[in-house]
């Protein structure tokens, strides 16, 4: 990571220089809370935007099953220019309401989410998300493994997921193995999935933990007229 990018002199920039509207995070607390500090400052608008989709998830359920994702397109220049990506994480987004409403489970999901784009030296972009459902009607993502007949057909969560994303990208199901991927928990090395209750603080503080990754000034392409970070409005 270049940190001159993000100082001026000894002093430590409090604005993004290629969009001062956003704040730089350097502290590794946020609202008493730690954050992923480690790839440098994070934006402070971004962990604010956090911190409100995750409240409404709580106020709105009992319970929560929270899960990190990761959102890759195939290889090659398979996107096409990244300004019009926003579509297609709208898109995705759009068909796992789909699919969850479809799901046909007798309590409803009431998904909420948070999500950034992010783009290195790739030729595509990526995405990083948090998914909050609520934890009456979803607990687990179920089996992660492609059918026997080579595709994610199964009625779980992450086959869900796994054909939402075929569908925003418009790729064949059979051939998205890695191009969803639930990352890992530093410690533990568990998937990267949370259930817990809505006034457990100590969950509460693991998954912003978690998520505050998303919220990270480095590799964002700031500046360059695409939307990096947004969640639920509701």
């Amino acid at each position: 990571m270049n940190t001159a990018l993000y100082n001026v002199g000894q002093r430590r920039r409090k604005r993004h220089q290629d969009n001062p509207a956003l704040k730089l995070w350097w502290d590794i607390y946020y609202q008493n809370m730690l954050v992923q500090t480690q790839r440098g400052p994070l934006i402070e608008n971004y962990l604010k935007k956090l911190l409100f989709v995750m409240n409404q998830a709580c106020q709105d359920c009992n319970r929560l099953f929270a899960i990190r994702i990761d959102l890759h397109y195939p290889g090659g220049n398979h996107a096409g220019l990244i300004a019009p990506q926003n579509a297609t994480i709208s898109a995705f987004l759009q068909y796992l309401h789909q699919e969850l409403d479809a799901a046909g489970i007798k309590y409803p999901h009431k998904l909420r989410n948070a999500w950034c784009c992010e783009q290195d030296t790739s030729v595509n972009p990526h995405y990083h998300l948090l998914l909050l459902l609520n934890g009456d009607a979803y607990n687990g993502l179920g089996y992660m493994d492609k059918t026997p007949c080579g595709d994610y057909g199964y009625d779980n969560l992450f086959h869900r997921i796994v054909r939402a994303w075929a569908r925003a990208i418009n790729y064949p199901q059979e051939c998205m193995a890695g191009l969803v991927q639930v990352p890992r928990k530093p410690i533990s090395n568990d998937l990267a999935t949370w259930f817990f209750r809505s006034d457990d603080q100590t969950a509460f503080t693991d998954v912003f933990y978690a998520a505050s990754y998303l919220c990270k000034a480095y590799t964002k392409p700031i500046g360059q007229g695409v939307h990096c970070f947004d969640g639920s409005k509701r």
